[in-house]
């Protein structure tokens, strides 16, 4: 990143599938992702994210930037979150998400008011946080908000607008936390929504990287996943 080669949509699309992925990790922890590239980037300039989909065939188009030409020119670039370990704990996640009826689904065949429905629960869900305080989502919410996660800009101004605040995203809170953090959370559903759809018990996920009893995802000043 210091040396300004994902900036364009042409560059983004050259990446090799590791850079990628160690970017998409980035960018799921927005406070620190913003403050990295503000604060250690040339002039304080933004990295957002412009290659919107690559099919397949699209992607073999290009030829992906070698991974040994990073190693050639180091950079100084050193990210505030522990990216080796935010790897570990997102594998986790996707171990997770294989076992989840989407992993599996057509989504062209998926009925759209259901859809709408997850965004919507999403859009309810952000509306719950509050500066300094731990909100927990379902999965299938959580799926939406990494999705949203990966666009910078569009987050930042989406999350901006119902809470007040950039809205972070903390995969590493402690298991005991998010379960006290989840009920809570439910507890705010309940009585600023009809939907049912918090009312379900958190999927506790004990992660391979970090410390001990580490575990999902988190938001709000803090947040987890359930």
């Amino acid at each position: 990143m210091a040396h300004q080669e994902i900036t364009t949509r042409h560059k983004q699309r050259r990446l090799s599938w590791q850079i990628d992925w160690v970017w998409h990790v980035h960018r799921l922890h927005p406070i620190a992702y913003n403050n990295d590239c503000t604060e250690q980037l040339p002039n304080g300039k933004f990295v957002d994210k412009r290659c919107r989909r690559l099919r397949i065939k699209q992607r073999q188009k290009y030829r992906s930037v070698a991974f040994s030409e990073s190693i050639k020119n180091p950079s100084r670039f050193v990210p505030l979150i522990d990216l080796a370990n935010a790897i570990l704990r997102q594998r986790d996640f996707l171990e997770k998400f294989k076992q989840h009826y989407l992993f599996s689904m057509n989504l062209q065949q998926m009925n759209q008011n259901s859809f709408e429905q997850m965004v919507q629960n999403y859009i309810s869900f952000l509306k719950l946080a509050k500066k300094d305080e731990i909100i927990i989502p379902t999965f299938d919410t959580d799926l939406i908000w990494h999705t949203h996660i990966r666009y910078p800009s569009s987050y930042q101004m989406m999350s901006t607008a119902p809470c007040g605040f950039l809205l972070d995203h903390d995969d590493s809170l402690k298991n005991d936390i998010l379960d006290d953090a989840y009920q809570k959370t439910a507890e705010q559903w309940k009585m600023t929504t009809s939907s049912c759809a918090m009312i379900v018990a958190p999927v506790v996920i004990y992660s391979s990287g970090g410390n001990d009893g580490e575990g999902g995802d988190g938001c709000g000043g803090g947040c987890g996943s359930c």
